[in-house]
């Protein structure tokens, strides 16, 4: 008999590779540190053009982007600073169109390579 798994909406299906497979362990190594992070990716600076305000960006696809805001980067950011005067808190603004663009601009010139989170190299 082969062995189920619960899949969405509850119901069971039937997986016969469900009893081999074991729960990758995610502890944290001898003295409390830590797993490395093997992501390779590349966090480049990126001034935004409105305002002077620098992040850190990757790119890893056309369409997938990781930005670090730090405090100094959000007390800059014109944007952020317009909409949390009106009443947003900073931690539910998604994005500044303006450093989204300013970001877009560095992709395109070359500035910020796209690469994959596994890669090694531009």
């Amino acid at each position: 008999m082969a062995d189920t798994a619960r899949v969405a909406g509850g119901r069971e299906a039937a997986d016969s590779r469900a009893a081999d497979w074991q729960a990758p362990d995610w502890s944290a190594l001898p003295g409390g540190a830590g797993r490395p992070d093997e992501r390779q990716s590349r966090y480049c600076p990126v001034q935004c053009s409105e305002c002077g305000a620098v992040v850190r960006a990757a790119k890893f696809s056309i369409q997938h982007t990781s930005v670090q805001w730090d405090a100094p980067a959000l007390r800059q950011c014109a944007e952020f600073g317009r909409r949390t005067a009106a009443g947003e808190q900073t931690p539910l603004i998604e994005r500044c169109a303006s450093m989204r663009a300013s970001i877009d601009a560095a992709a395109l010139s070359g500035k910020l390579l796209v690469s994959p989170p596994w890669s090694t190299g531009p």
